[in-house]
């Protein structure tokens, strides 16, 4: 099944009205630490995410599919003093992490720019609903458009996790050093 294409088919577009109304809810399945330990692991979205948002004056419904991977916020260690991975800007984050991926999803599509414009957007928009301070939202978004055209570009790794594995809930016995 093809999902949605959840982007604006013009140059941009007007967003506004973001509206968080169902729960995020990860989880952090051992199958997914082998090689990304610590605080550095990735998660998974557990449900299905909704945001509704209105685009050039359209209210439109915007899904974050269960089983997303994602690392949650992707800030570099050094400046996780400035915006750590988690925080007011977590959802916003997530859905951003959606939206760099789900070019991918959709037979024939490119990685295109108005596209990513779009996500980073979102993203700001997202950040402004959960109330992130204008600086902190600045530099978070500032950032992205900076730094994340090789990550929205990138063709490779897993985008979902199979959830309904039974893999999925094996443990990892990691040997003592």
């Amino acid at each position: 099944m093809t999902p949605l294409d959840p982007y604006p088919d013009r140059d941009a577009p007007d967003v506004t009205d973001v509206s968080y109304f169902s729960p995020l809810s990860l989880i952090r399945p051992p199958a997914l630490l082998l090689d990304r330990m610590a605080e550095d692991g990735d998660y998974v979205v557990q449900r299905d995410y909704d945001l509704s948002l209105r685009i050039d004056g359209d209210v439109r419904v915007l899904t974050v599919p269960r089983g997303l991977i994602t690392d949650l916020t992707s800030v570099p260690a050094p400046l996780r003093w400035v915006v750590g991975r988690v925080g007011p800007w977590l959802e916003a984050a997530i859905v951003h992490d959606y939206l760099y991926v789900a070019w991918r999803l959709i037979p024939g599509r490119e990685p295109l720019a108005r596209d990513r414009a779009f996500a980073d957007l979102v993203m700001l928009r997202a950040m402004e609903a959960a109330r992130v301070g204008a600086l902190r939202r600045w530099i978070i978004y500032g950032a992205v458009r900076l730094f994340g055209g090789p990550a929205y570009r990138d063709r490779r790794g897993p985008i979902f996790a199979d959830l309904d594995s039974r893999a999925f809930d094996t443990p990892i016995v990691i040997p003592a050093a």
